[in-house]
């Protein structure tokens, strides 16, 4: 769909160097806080993130990993999101028994999704229920898991991707995250740092605690987000 889905295989260290290279992940001096409280900053990021259209993302993890699929784990995945309904993204997992990489690539057209078969490569049709992340809408999606963070608390300031930009950390249930991850248990609780910029695009967020029945105890999912309302409109 564009640059993000023509990466050659095994090319996540490299993405990572380059985004650092770059300055996404980058901390420069810190700056002055905006003023806002650590509420009226989430407030003020959610109505900004549910007006993008498009965006990139990769997810990393700093402890643990995401099942994916029985006996096959995910490590690290990039795509990007185009509504209405349209996404890709390329995952790189682990197949367990034999500890070896594997890549998959995802794609979402309005209902319609294929994955290719992590063995032979082949796209298959897979109903978009049962995909690992809710692709649709993913700057409306994360509007509202900034408004349900409980007790925000303003944790730091930094500069990513030349914006200065604050951090604001709470609380979040599995249930607040189940429209970006639909598999994420209800009962669970997280901790959710948030970084935001001065123009209320979100550029990070650290999720901290099992999300899924099934993870490891220790799990840390960095999401990275870049290239807002960048895309252009696709031909219908």
């Amino acid at each position: 769909m564009n640059r993000t889905t023509r990466r050659l295989p095994g090319a996540w260290l490299a993405f990572l160097a380059g985004l650092a290279a770059l300055g996404v992940f980058a901390c420069g001096p810190p700056g002055e806080p905006s003023g806002l409280t650590p509420q009226e900053r989430l407030d003020s990021a959610a109505g900004r993130m549910q007006q993008v259209t498009s965006l990139e993302f990769a997810l990393s993890h700093e402890e643990g990993h995401t099942p994916l699929l029985p006996g096959v784990v995910l490590r690290a995945a990039e795509g990007a999101t185009r509504d209405p309904g349209q996404a890709s993204m390329r995952v790189e997992g682990v197949l367990s028994a034999l500890n070896s990489f594997l890549e998959m690539e995802i794609t979402v057209d309005g209902e319609n999704a294929t994955m290719t078969d992590p063995f032979s490569g082949a796209p298959m049709p897979v109903p978009t229920s049962q995909l690992p992340f809710n692709l649709h809408g993913l700057g409306g999606v994360m509007a509202g898991i900034l408004s349900a963070i409980e007790s925000p608390m303003h944790t730091g300031t930094a500069t990513l991707e030349d914006v200065p930009s604050e951090a604001v950390s709470g609380t979040i249930s599995g249930a607040d995250l189940q429209p970006l991850i639909p598999a994420a248990d209800a009962s669970l609780q997280q901790r959710i740092e948030v970084w935001a910029g001065q123009d209320d695009l979100v550029r990070r967020v650290r999720i901290e605690g099992k999300v899924l029945a099934d993870d490891p105890d220790a799990v840390v999912r960095v999401l990275t987000f870049t290239a807002f309302d960048e895309a252009q409109p696709s031909a219908r």
